[in-house]
């Protein structure tokens, strides 16, 4: 499972990669970390509103649900959802076929055993430029959104950095944009491509596993903060 993104690119850079802008853009700073345990906002672009960039809390919840975030992910972990879950769980079926959306990162954090400990992968793409990651959204009884990460065991590129489970991101192609969006596009098309997702060049970096307690300032080389083990 995935539990930290990186979106460490500035906004005009993000908007002019995907062709869109976002609603709010005085609400969006790039982060470094952004840590799934702590409530908080991804950028998302979704099936309901496609030419707009817009907020969803990390951590899917049911369809108008009306209770506090921390109360329902202290009872189901939902950062990440798979396809036995949005085909198996009642209240996720819906998402799957009427509400997905684009996640928009700069990167994610893997983890792989090593020498009785973890070695922890910062996954980015070697250009540095924004990139997307499957995802489905609901919308909560206040109107806000709330979103996971769908995960998937089909990309074994990004599994060898990570063995901790073998459930990673759905890479989502710009060129797919449209297809993932779409109210046209099938289930059974939909399904394919989480289990068979296309191969996508991603650069891991090994990095020190205390820089999640550390105090970080952004800047425009993320490689700046993957200091080697």
């Amino acid at each position: 499972m995935i539990y930290k993104l990186s979106n460490a690119v500035e906004r005009e850079h993000i908007e002019a990669e995907l062709g869109i802008p976002f609603k709010y853009p005085h609400i969006y700073s790039p982060t470094l970390i952004i840590n799934g345990f702590n409530e908080t906002n991804l950028s998302v672009v979704t099936m309901q509103a496609p030419y707009e960039i817009n907020y969803a809390i990390w951590g899917l919840m049911p369809q108008n649900f009306k209770e506090d975030w921390h109360i329902f992910q202290n009872n189901a972990n939902t950062l990440n959802v798979s396809l036995h879950d949005l085909e198996n769980i009642r209240w996720m079926k819906e998402s799957l076929r009427q509400r997905r959306c684009l996640i928009i990162v700069s990167g994610f954090y893997t983890h792989l055993l090593y020498n009785g400990g973890t070695s922890t992968y910062h996954l980015y793409k070697p250009s540095q430029r924004p990139f997307m990651l499957a995802g489905v959204y609901n919308i909560l009884e206040d109107g806000f959104y709330c979103s996971a990460l769908i995960t998937s065991s089909g990309n074994t590129s990004i599994s060898s950095y990570h063995d901790l489970s073998n459930m990673v991101p759905v890479v989502i192609r710009n060129e797919d944009m449209g297809f993932w969006l779409s109210k046209d596009t099938s289930l059974d098309q939909i399904r394919l491509y989480i289990e068979k997702p296309p191969k996508v060049n991603l650069k891991a970096e090994l990095i020190n596993n205390g820089i999640f307690s550390e105090s970080l300032s952004y800047t425009p080389d993320i490689r700046n903060f993957n200091i080697k083990n």
